[in-house]
């Protein structure tokens, strides 16, 4: 058969079930693949219209409900009609033949095992069954004998999509209702899955670890295990839609069940099931125990070969939920330090700008850094250009203003990178106290800076304000007067900055240029990058400046002594997409900060610090002040133990203090800029952080400082 020389063509092993990959890493590069495979938008789901009855001890309640990807689901949520709730949940997810009334009671089952989500309530689980929606279109005469599955799966595949992406979509906001229903404990919801309805209850539970603080559900699933390869190519025993597009590139099924780890599993498989190699599932099952082990989960992942056909063991999962979804102390999920946000659909679009990329040839100084530029332009209201770190947009902005030979002055509490970009652009550093409302250049230290140099004739070329945390200071209006009545120019490292204003005005167009950074952890990122802003003429110079100074791109004639500080067109893919969602991330960033405002006056001795009147602060940090005398390492050894890491302080070391200027400062004090980064730490915000993560955090600062 043609089938068998195609199947030739499989993968012989997936990319992220190669055997030299930590676990931990393979298990999130399987959760990373579903969910852009998957393409499923996080949503949860909405009630239309709900009637509920009673009937043989059960509640019953019939649901319609809509979400961002489908309208008019039908669902049924049973529940037993003799005892109150909250319950234990269980999202139960059907075969291809099983209907909605067959799963839930409401026709008598046309197999024993039919009716599970009946099983399960009347052994005291909440559950809620959703109805795929396929048999409303197998009336529809244009599909003629084709299975309605097959269609609307080919449909979905012309943009990349899949039927089991969109059936997970609808299971992953049926997770999202059930955590929010009053009716449930949030903490105890598990998903069961026969047969195709397993592949949807699995890629369900791996979008849902997938999201931002998200762990994998406890799974139950049976009829549905093997090696796709088998399943769906030479035994063809399965139809595609069983499978997300491309997944054999990077797993098999296998590895999907071990990236649930450390969650709940049980795998169950009938010996006499006609749609199962027995060998192949005997292979997956151990694989899948070995996997968990390596996990440190071991025992949490049980398989079970039961004396069935293509059915359920029924008995066998409401004991595996019974334990499962037993209750115990949940301390919720672990805070990391940050996390750097990019959504499914954003990984998509990277990948394609990428791939286009790739196939242009050009690989740096091409459409998407003029994009980039372009973008940035827009939010700031002057010309950017996009180079290769923060670093380098700072040091270039250095050489344009000429400050070789001359001094440059700095706050003391900023990054090291900030005092080494002038020295690296030949000037000299002196530093200067900061003020403690906007954490920015004190004025006043400023003026005596100024005086001091002047007085002993030497010249300040630069003064170099820098918007700690993502608060631009009101002092700094300030410092640029004094600044211009002396004729120093104003570079602002806006390393923090990126969609910050200070009445209604960017930060970054303060400056004569302004350095911006795409590293990783901040605001907006392009992996790796920064942004230099400035007005048309400085403009010219900062593109000569990145591209080894020379005159055009074109030519191999230098005009300056430049450096290579290009960005990538790769970088230049990332930044555009996460660029384009500027106002978007500085939102939500927004209202976490918010939510922190209002709530931390729970954790007794802890001062937040108050963005000041005026400043709309991206956030990039979000700075506390712990009790006098508090120590701050034991502090955050005990938040780590408590499964809460803070993010890093700006800055804990002032310059000064640095080994490498200790020497030269000896002896100097700038009481301010030491009391504050003595005493401030910065607690975890970042993109997709739950209420269920803050919340945490403020419980483990209360346990740390009593």
């Amino acid at each position: 058969m043609q089938i068998d020389r195609f199947v030739r063509r499989l993968p012989p092993e997936p990319e992220a079930a190669s055997a030299d990959r930590d676990r931990a890493d393979a298990n999130r590069r399987v959760r990373a693949v579903v969910a852009r495979l998957a393409q499923a938008r996080p949503d949860v789901l909405r009630v239309r219209d709900l009637r509920r009855e009673t009937a043989g001890g059960l509640r019953r309640d019939h649901y319609v409900f809509d979400h961002g990807g489908r309208e008019g689901v039908r669902g049924v949520l049973l529940a037993p009609a003799a005892e109150r709730g909250p319950w234990p949940a269980v999202l139960v997810c059907p075969g291809r033949n099983a209907t909605l009334e067959d799963v839930t009671g409401l026709t008598p089952p046309d197999h024993p095992d039919r009716d599970v989500a009946v099983r399960l309530a009347s052994a005291g689980f909440l559950t809620l069954t959703l109805d795929y929606g396929l048999e409303e279109e197998a009336g529809d005469p244009r599909l003629g004998a084709r299975d309605p599955a097959d269609v609307l799966d080919g449909a979905l595949r012309l943009a990349g999509g899949s039927l089991l992406g969109a059936l997970a979509e609808d299971a992953l906001a049926a997770l999202g209702w059930l955590a929010a229903c009053p009716d449930v404990a949030p903490d105890r919801i598990g998903v069961f899955g026969h047969s195709l309805g397993a592949a949807v209850a699995l890629h369900a539970a791996l979008l849902r670890a997938s999201l931002p603080g998200g762990e994998a559900p406890p799974v139950c699933a049976a009829s549905h295990l093997g090696d796709y390869a088998t399943m769906i190519g030479s035994s063809l025993a399965w139809n595609q839609y069983a499978a997300l597009p491309s997944i054999l590139r990077h797993a098999d099924l296998c590895d999907l069940y071990s990236a649930l780890a450390p969650a709940p599993l049980q795998v169950q498989y009938g010996l006499a099931d006609p749609r199962v190699d027995r060998h192949e599932a005997d292979r997956a099952a151990e694989r899948i125990r070995k996997a968990y082990a390596e996990a440190g989960a071991a025992g949490a992942a049980e398989t079970r070969a039961l004396p069935m056909g293509h059915g359920t063991g029924v008995a066998e999962a409401v004991d595996f939920f019974r334990r499962a979804l037993a209750v115990r102390e949940a301390a919720g999920p672990d805070v990391p330090t940050a996390v750097v946000g990019f959504d499914p659909g954003d990984r998509l679009r990277i990948t394609d700008l990428v791939d286009d990329a790739l196939a242009s040839g050009r690989l740096t100084l091409g459409a998407h850094g003029a994009r980039l530029e372009d973008l940035a332009g827009r939010w700031l209201g002057r010309g950017a250009a996009a180079v290769s770190s923060g670093s380098s947009a700072l040091e270039i902005a250095l050489r344009v203003v000429g400050v070789e030979g001359r001094t440059v002055l700095v706050p003391v509490n900023t990054f090291f990178a900030t005092a080494a970009c002038a020295l690296r652009a030949g000037a000299r550093v002196d530093f200067v106290d900061t003020e403690p409302d906007g954490l920015g250049i004190d004025p006043g230290a400023l003026r005596a800076a100024l005086d001091a140099h002047e007085a002993a004739g030497r010249a300040v070329a630069a003064v170099v304000p820098v918007h700690i945390a993502g608060i631009v200071s009101p002092a700094l209006e300030e410092v640029l007067a004094e600044c211009g009545r002396r004729g120093v120019a104003v570079v602002e490292d806006a390393a923090h900055a990126l969609g910050s204003t200070w009445r209604d005005r960017p930060a970054g167009t303060f400056g004569r240029l302004a350095a911006f950074s795409l590293y990783p952890t901040k605001v907006i990122t392009s992996g790796e990058g920064g942004l230099v802003a400035a007005g048309p003429d400085d403009l010219d110079r900062v593109r000569s400046l990145r591209d080894h100074g020379k005159r055009s791109f074109h030519e191999n004639v230098h005009v300056a002594a430049g450096g290579n500080w290009r960005m990538s067109e790769l970088h230049a893919a990332v930044g555009v997409t996460h660029l384009a969602r500027l106002a978007e991330v500085t939102a939500e960033r927004r209202r976490l900060a918010e939510w922190y405002d209002d709530h931390l006056g729970a954790v007794p001795g802890l001062g937040r610090h108050t963005v000041p009147g005026g400043c709309v602060s991206n956030h990039y940090k979000y700075v506390a002040y712990l009790p006098e005398g508090a120590d701050r390492t034991a502090v955050r050894a005990r938040l780590r133990a408590a499964g809460v890491s803070l993010a890093g302080e700006v800055y804990d070391t002032p310059l000064h203090r640095q080994p490498y200027f200790a020497e030269s400062f000896a002896g100097r004090r700038f009481p301010v800029a030491e009391s504050f980064t003595e005493r401030h730490v910065c607690l975890p915000l970042f993109p997709g952080m739950t209420r269920r993560q803050q919340e945490r955090v403020l419980t483990a600062l209360r346990e740390a400082l009593s």
